[in-house]
């Protein structure tokens, strides 16, 4: 595999193409000619919704988001998870070659366009994602959502795009590269650990419906420490209140992540990458809820900054690896034991028979 530099030599790495696309985009980080975007471009993926006035179908963006990516400096750019073809069960696409290979042509044209990227909040992943059947508790998953989100990340990953996640996102995010969650963390959450504190308000949760509780920083030297603490030089080891909406958690941690943040019960409250290339935080909180606020500012315009070098970065260069892109895609893929969960079975069934047999299981006990 080559890539050819700015300066027309060829850098030969016998290597993972992560770590040759990681090594080479650093490379181009450092050049002193780089011409910076004023307004790095973020993207944003818009899950499908309908407006209230007459049920019109919809695809929306998380609006505090939207506005804190503009308020920190950046241009949010909004990606619809639009159902390419009517009918198509989307977790196909992890072992139809075929349909990849047409779905990953739309992907690319938008992937290759972003500066950054954000994943937001909502609902949860189809636990197939993570080789787990689907717990009672778990929501119906919007499987288009949860293909373009998750391809969308592999890439970011892959090619070092400065990348935040924020609850769901940071869910995503790990499980993306390996990792697993607790499904409804109050259910499994293991006897042996603290007690767990209230992370999501009982009833009908709203905007306005929040708990909040502390949060530990676990490094002050973590690129999360760095954008909180913004041009302070105080170290923060603890921020006082964050708001929390969330009954999934992460349980393992994928591999090349490292905990930052924590809350008082142990749950793992932000990530990120440890690879210098990569700015790749996720956090379990809602900071998009909290601009008002220095630190929570701060992490947004931490990520603008980070996009803002990204820009220069000469895409075109990197299309001369499209094949091996596709190929690491299918890898991951492949690792995924799709047969956990029938694909043509849908979530809600999934649920139902789970559902059934617990109470045979009661009846019977």
């Amino acid at each position: 595999m080559a890539l050819r530099t700015h300066m027309d030599m060829q850098t030969d790495v016998d290597a993972p193409i992560s770590e040759l696309l990681a090594h080479w985009i650093a490379e181009q980080q450092q050049r002193d000619d780089l011409c910076l975007r004023k307004r790095p471009r973020i993207g944003i993926l818009a899950a499908r919704s309908s407006l209230r006035d007459g049920g019109w179908p919809a695809y929306s963006g998380d609006a505090p988001t939207v506005h804190a990516v503009l308020e920190a400096g950046g241009l949010p750019c909004l990606i619809p998870t639009l159902p390419l073809i009517e009918g198509y069960d989307p977790l196909q696409l992890l072992r139809d070659d075929r349909t990849f290979a047409l779905f990953f042509g739309v992907l690319w044209s938008v992937v290759r366009e972003l500066d950054g990227l954000i994943l937001i909040g909502g609902g949860d992943l189809s636990s197939c994602l993570y080789d787990q059947q689907p717990h009672p508790q778990t929501e119906t998953p919007h499987a288009w959502r949860d293909v373009w989100e998750r391809y969308i990340a592999l890439l970011a990953w892959l090619l070092c795009i400065p990348t935040l996640g924020i609850c769901r996102g940071m869910q995503l995010m790990n499980v993306a590269l390996g990792g697993s969650l607790y499904q409804d963390v109050r259910a499994q959450w293991p006897r042996d650990r603290p007690e767990l504190l209230r992370h999501r308000a009982r009833g009908r949760v709203s905007s306005t419906n929040w708990v909040s509780h502390p949060i530990h920083l676990t490094s002050p030297d973590s690129r999360l420490a760095v954008a909180i603490r913004g041009r302070g030089t105080v170290d923060r080891p603890f921020l006082e209140a964050v708001l929390s909406m969330h009954h999934q958690a992460v349980e393992t941690l994928a591999p090349d992540l490292e905990v930052v943040a924590t809350s008082p019960d142990g749950v793992i409250e932000a990530f990120e990458e440890t690879t210098a290339a990569r700015w790749w935080i996720g956090v379990q909180f809602h900071p998009e809820w909290m601009t008002q606020l220095n630190w929570a500012l701060g992490l947004f315009t931490a990520l603008i900054d980070a996009s803002r070098g990204y820009t220069a970065i000469p895409r075109d260069e990197i299309e001369t690896l499209l094949d091996e892109i596709q190929a690491w895609l299918r890898q991951h893929d492949r690792a995924l034991h799709t047969d956990v969960v029938p694909l043509a079975m849908t979530a809600e069934t999934q649920r139902e028979r789970l559902r059934a047999a617990l109470t045979l299981q009661r009846h019977a006990g």
